[in-house]
């Protein structure tokens, strides 16, 4: 996991967008569901943005 921390997406707030590295990530998996990867980032304005950044292989 740590060779996504170090990859940059793109993040669009509020029709700006964004080449963001993540400060965090997490697996989010609801009981029968097929998981996804959830990034934490920080704009350069102070604001803090989840997005889905991935599936979890099966």
């Amino acid at each position: 996991m740590s060779d996504l921390l170090d990859k940059e997406y793109e993040v669009e707030v509020e029709g700006k967008k964004y080449l963001l590295k993540p400060e965090k990530i997490w697996v989010l998996q609801p009981p029968g569901k097929p998981g996804v990867l959830v990034a934490l980032f920080s704009t350069p304005d102070g604001r803090r943005v989840r997005k889905v950044i991935g599936k979890v292989p099966p």
